[in-house]
């Protein structure tokens, strides 16, 4: 597979970046008191589509660091019949 230009994968990790915030702390929808740290934007290199890293922080997976693709990260899913966000970020 042929990789997009430089130019282009830069131009669309400076997009990812305006999405989420690095070193920020997120929890997900079915455990809100588990917190992960956004690690860093990224792109998977199969795929070429962007990804995020994010950093367990509760003690069962403290330091587990995880990816999936920002589209996963920014979803809306659906839970007790309400739509929420995959992940929210914890008020500063």
């Amino acid at each position: 597979m042929a990789h997009r230009p430089a130019t282009e994968l830069i131009q669309l990790l400076a997009e990812a970046k305006t999405k989420v915030e690095m070193e920020a702390t997120y929890f997900h929808y079915k455990h809100p008191e588990q917190l992960y740290t956004l690690v860093d934007v990224i792109i998977i290199e199969a795929t070429e589509e962007i990804g995020v890293c994010y950093r367990a922080e509760y003690p069962e997976l403290q330091g587990v660091t995880f990816m999936r693709p920002i589209s996963d990260f920014l979803a809306f899913v659906e839970k007790d019949g309400k739509s929420v966000p995959r992940f929210t970020k914890v008020a500063a």
